[in-house]
């Protein structure tokens, strides 16, 4: 082969490699492509070529969020500018977004995000304004998320034919969320509110009411109203509430998830109808007024997810247990999945109830470690050693897991009473802790090593 043949085909292949591929695909699948950035970034590939100009008009997604827009605006002057990027530079966040609206064709979008966590003040008729053309694009998720100010919502979010997801994210202020009479989301599953305030309880009926296909609802430090609220939500499959206020007793037969979390000064009662059906259930207890009403109250959830899969505790809803003696204690019959912050010394006695106590246990994590020394105190941890406090067992428990594992006296102990205990264990992962130096690593494996097995199958995985 001559060289200038050799040469030629050289040439070919690289003229084949600085081919722009991408430019050559249809409109509306580069629109879709760009749709995973946020807005402000596919506008700036507007500068590539007359070809993009206006390519990131063809999104079906739209994110605005006013801290990457003001932080690109502040390095303009470093950066080349044509056409909508050098009009709307200077113009602010407002006629940006605006703009961008203004200039969009595609008459369907999958996803609206709002993001206003800038100084500077927006009025309510920019929000309703932009919400509206959302709404009137059929868009199916929603999110907004406002730092700087209190903001009002425009009626048109709760009449929406097509919203499937909703988000209402406020972080400095609580929103007043002003129901109207009529409240129509036909198609909405999924709803997270933080920082929402309802006004009165007919408001939450009327809510709920419109959202009859509802699986999912999140609330986050929300007001519900001071009056005891009864609502029905048929459809309703995962209920988280942290932080909010309120008495709400709630219809949900198809229930299978419940995430409860509140402390003193955020108090929320939520009663359950019977006919619900949970198999998983978490609960946060962040006070330590164990003795109060309310604790009582938190204390019976515990004990009543009796026919729960799975069930995670914070440190104080497992001190809660220490109420109880031995004959008050359920039968978790059908608990497979146990998970706990940490424990304390006056705890493990109710871990080992769920070893023994619970036949279709098969996994425990432990997300903060085995032991809290702060928690039992020091003379008390002195003290207390496993195999003379907590009564042997035998478990179908086939995976221990350990988070922030520091190797400390104690936590070997009970690793021992562990793995002497449970006989068909399987699996004993030890996540090591961010202060554990590479020394420790060693002389706390050597330790493990030693440590006697009941399981002939058990294997130990510090990691």
């Amino acid at each position: 082969m001559s060289r200038s043949t050799k040469r030629g085909r050289v040439s070919e292949i690289r003229d084949e490699d600085s081919l722009d591929r991408i430019s050559s695909l249809p409109d509306e699948l580069i629109g879709h492509i760009l749709s995973f950035l946020p807005t402000v970034s596919a506008l700036q590939t507007s500068l590539l070529s007359t070809r993009w100009r206006y390519l990131f008009t063809l999104t079906t997604s739209l994110s605005f969020d006013d801290r990457e827009y003001y932080e690109l605006s502040s390095h303009g002057n470093k950066t080349r500018n044509m056409g909508f990027v050098r009009k709307t530079r200077n113009m602010g966040f407002v006629r940006f977004v605006s703009g961008v609206l203004a200039l969009h064709r595609v008459t369907s979008i999958q996803k609206f995000s709002l993001k206003l966590t800038h100084t500077h003040k927006y009025a309510s008729s920019h929000l309703h304004l932009w919400i509206n053309a959302a709404i009137l694009k059929g868009v199916r998720h929603l999110d907004l998320y406002s730092f700087c100010q209190q903001i009002s919502l425009p009626n048109c979010i709760l009449c929406s034919q097509t919203l499937v997801r909703l988000e209402i994210n406020s972080v400095m202020h609580q929103v007043d969320l002003k129901v109207p009479r009529l409240v129509c989301l036909p198609n909405l599953k999924v709803l997270k509110l933080c920082k929402v305030k309802y006004l009165d309880a007919e408001s939450i009926r009327r809510f709920c009411v419109g959202c009859s296909l509802l699986k999912e609802l999140v609330l986050i430090k929300c007001g519900l109203s001071t009056d005891h609220v009864r609502v029905s939500a048929l459809a309703l499959e995962k209920l988280t509430v942290y932080l909010c206020r309120g008495h709400v007793e709630i219809d949900a037969p198809n229930l299978a998830s419940l995430s409860y979390l509140y402390t003193c000064s955020d108090v929320m009662t939520l009663l359950l109808k019977k006919s619900c059906s949970l198999t998983r259930v978490e609960v946060g207890f962040h006070s330590s007024e164990f003795y109060d009403p309310l604790g009582q109250y938190v204390l019976d959830l515990i004990t009543g997810a009796q026919h729960v899969k799975e069930l995670i505790l914070t440190i104080n809803a497992l001190k809660l247990l220490t109420r109880l003696d031995d004959t008050q204690i359920p039968r978790y019959s059908k608990l497979e999945s146990l998970h706990l912050d940490y424990c304390s010394c006056d705890t493990w006695k109710y871990v080992t109830f769920w070893l023994a106590n619970s036949p279709q246990l098969e996994t425990i994590v432990f997300n903060e470690g085995l032991l809290n020394a702060a928690a039992c105190g020091t003379e008390q941890e002195h003290e207390w050693r496993p195999s003379m406090k907590l009564a042997p067992f035998s478990s179908n428990v086939k995976t221990i897991e350990v988070h922030q594992f520091e190797g400390g006296k104690m936590e070997l102990l009970l690793l021992n009473y562990l793995l002497q205990n449970a006989g068909v264990l399987k699996k004993l992962i030890l996540c090591k802790s961010g202060s554990m130096t590479m020394e420790e690593e060693l002389q706390v494996s050597r330790e493990l090593l030693m440590l006697p097995k009941t399981s002939k199958h058990c294997t130990i995985e510090l990691k």
